[in-house]
């Protein structure tokens, strides 16, 4: 009974301890998209799994807005960390720290940076709720400011001997989709290609050539064993204009841009209105 007392309350230790480090959706009230539409914290359940996510706030109140952001809230949360603790280490190896460096004081800043970034990664939720003023995401973009008192301290170095730009935090900032999970990817990350969009670009191209030689759409359809649907909705990716079409092969395309939407509408011919259709 002792033993098992022990187990409860050592678990029950362990909980509070995460709940203390990680108070979720803290980054609520703090992050805005490009169009001043603050991020909502939201969750879902699927398949008995709790979702959390960050939506632009018209998505709540009005409903349906392809310029909305749905991010998931964990992978969000992480970014930011990342972000500021990149920032933070560039700075402390360049010796932008401080607005007047010293080399006498220059391992002593990296050690304070180091500290910080420790606890960062630590307890990321409580140290990064304080020191993140506000923040701002767009299309390829992600902007952080934050509070110089909140960092001064962590780093027990006055505020006013920090360099002004020390505050200010940009780094790339895009999502990638594949099928219904969504990755951020922020700062250096390198941008990937969804594997399965830029796969079915290249074999729409094969079809487009068997099309354009007389082949039959259903004779296509038989060899690949699909349906012909299968293949006129997606045969129609090898007509996207070049701008499309490049974004999906190195990654760039917008994150809404998915494999489902694009076989869900007919394309217009013209790619001036296909960019415009499809958020470029």
């Amino acid at each position: 009974m002792r033993q098992a007392s022990n187990r409860s309350r050592a678990r029950g230790d362990s909980d509070a301890r995460q709940r203390s480090n990680d108070p979720g959706a803290w980054l609520t009230g703090l992050m805005q998209d490009e169009t001043g539409d603050r991020l909502t914290p939201t969750h879902t359940t699927r398949k008995g799994r709790r979702l959390r996510y960050y939506v632009s706030n018209r998505l709540i109140s009005g409903g349906k807005d392809i310029s909305g952001w749905r991010l998931p809230g964990p992978a969000l949360e992480n970014a930011v960390i990342d972000v500021i603790v990149r920032h933070l280490q560039d700075a402390a190896i360049t010796h932008r720290v401080l607005a007047q460096p010293e080399a006498e004081s220059a391992e002593a800043v990296q050690t304070s940076v180091a500290n910080l970034v420790t606890r960062l990664q630590r307890q990321a939720g409580q140290v990064g709720a304080a020191l993140l003023a506000k923040g701002k995401i767009a299309r390829g973009q992600i902007d952080l400011e934050l509070n110089p008192k909140t960092l001064a301290s962590a780093l027990g170095i006055a505020a006013d001997h920090l360099r002004p730009d020390l505050t200010h935090v940009t780094a790339s900032f895009g999502l990638r989709r594949r099928g219904v999970e969504a990755k951020v990817i922020a700062g250096d990350m390198a941008l990937q290609p969804d594997p399965h969009l830029r796969s079915m670009l290249i074999r729409a191209h094969g079809w487009a050539r068997d099309l354009k030689a007389g082949v039959q759409l259903m004779e296509i359809a038989r060899r690949e064993s699909v349906p012909g649907a299968f293949i006129r909705t997606r045969a129609q990716l090898a007509f996207l204009s070049p701008k499309i079409q490049a974004a999906i092969l190195d990654g760039t395309q917008p994150p809404e841009l998915t494999l489902k939407r694009l076989v869900s509408v007919t394309h217009p011919l013209d790619w001036s209105e296909q960019e415009r259709l499809f958020g470029f």
